[in-house]
């Protein structure tokens, strides 16, 4: 039987206002209050509530069948908390139902990981005490932002206490091998790697509304099948598919009939004996002998390539990520915690996406909600905001 992981990951950034030179060391306000609450509504309205509560029936209509994993990065949960409370309310009645894992991740979805261990380690300490305070749980699964991993990064979360991590099964790290079977840190081989079948994930990602796709329109069946495909091509225990949740109602949106798609893949997954539904974590009860992956340098969930360059890939990007780090000294020493917390944000991986050349000029999911003309703006915002936070971060 096929092990089948549904992984839904949830990343909104608290959003840049325009920020401009002359209110350096003038205005302290960084974070545009009027976008951060009308987008937190919208994918609230559109996707979070509409899609906790189909995925409560569903869990309420196959018991012990259907089960799932979150990732909610904590700048998500912290907008959630301040523009609309109901979604963690929702999110708390799916945990209730044991059939929902939480999983660790960063506290701003951050990109600290490509950087040092230190500054990622206090984004992942943030972030439990915040799903400790939230929602009542410890996690042991982490999946890092856009399921960024390395073999250091891999060791950095063991030594942490983290014993499955969730990556991308990238196939210039894998080779011939399939991602479809249970790997292990080379270091920490402790640490189970449970990888992304990204063929089948891009399915529904980037081809589900496609009309010059040959697979157009498509079904649930459709998808059982290349489902029931690729486990009898690899002949391997899992299928771990991991999406954003916002391709469920704000991707695409209701009337493309994304919905209807899920809950009738979700019945017909349950209801084929050829599957089972598992969360992360129950891959430890497993009595299975995992394979080493090597991965020496970071692996992501970025185009064909899997790769960081999405974030770090240009000289605007690494200027603002070099600088942003500078501070790190600073940030330990503050006793600033407006300043600590802004530096903690500006740590976010959709921060540098909006600087990124590599998908300019050309429609992708990750950026949605675009705010600048150019990633040049983008990076000349950036960098007036980090410079008034230095400023802050020195002041005693």
């Amino acid at each position: 039987m096929n092990k089948i992981c549904f992984h839904f990951q949830i990343s909104q950034p608290f959003r840049l206002r325009t920020y401009r030179f002359f209110d350096i060391n003038q205005n302290h306000d960084y974070f545009d209050e009027y976008q951060n609450h009308y987008l937190a509504q919208r994918l609230a309205e559109r996707c979070y509530l509409p899609a906790n509560k189909m995925m409560l029936e569903l869990i309420k209509k196959y018991p012990n069948k259907f089960k799932l994993s979150f990732s909610i990065a904590g700048s998500s949960i912290m907008l959630f908390k301040a523009y609309c409370p109901e979604v963690i309310d929702s999110f708390k009645e799916l945990i209730a139902t044991g059939c929902v894992e939480i999983t660790g991740s960063t506290y701003t979805h951050s990109i600290a990981s490509l950087h040092n261990k230190s500054a990622f380690l206090e984004q992942v300490r943030l972030q439990e005490e915040l799903l400790g305070e939230t929602f009542g749980v410890k996690p042991v699964s982490f999946c890092n932002t856009e399921v960024i991993y390395s073999d250091e990064i891999g060791e950095w979360l063991g030594d942490a206490g983290y014993r499955v991590i969730l990556t991308e099964g990238a196939r210039h790290i894998l080779g011939w091998k399939s991602p479809c079977y249970l790997y292990c840190n080379p270091y920490q081989t402790d640490v189970r790697l449970l990888l992304r079948s990204y063929r089948l994930c891009d399915d529904i990602t980037l081809r589900f509304n496609d009309h010059s796709w040959d697979q157009y329109p498509l079904t649930a069946e459709k998808y059982i099948h290349f489902l029931e495909a690729n486990a009898k091509g690899a002949e391997a225990p899992f299928i771990n598919l991991f999406w954003d949740y916002e391709t469920i109602g704000e991707h695409y949106t209701e009337d493309t009939g994304i919905f209807e798609f899920f809950k009738s893949l979700i019945a017909q997954i349950s209801a084929n004996e050829n599957f089972s539904f598992i969360t992360p974590q129950d891959v430890l009860d497993m009595n299975l002998n995992p394979a080493t992956m090597h991965s020496p340098w970071p692996i992501s969930c970025s185009g064909e390539e899997k790769d960081t360059h999405e974030w770090i890939g240009n000289e605007l990007q690494q200027e603002a990520f070099n600088q942003l780090f500078k501070l790190e000294e600073l940030y330990n020493k503050s006793s600033n915690p407006e300043a600590k917390l802004s530096w903690l944000r500006l740590q976010g991986a959709d921060h540098f996406n909006f600087m990124s050349s590599k998908w300019f000029g050309h429609r992708f999911v990750k950026r949605n909600f675009e705010v600048y003309a150019s990633p040049y703006q983008a990076f000349i915002n950036y960098m007036n905001v980090l410079n008034d936070v230095k400023i802050q971060l020195e002041e005693k």
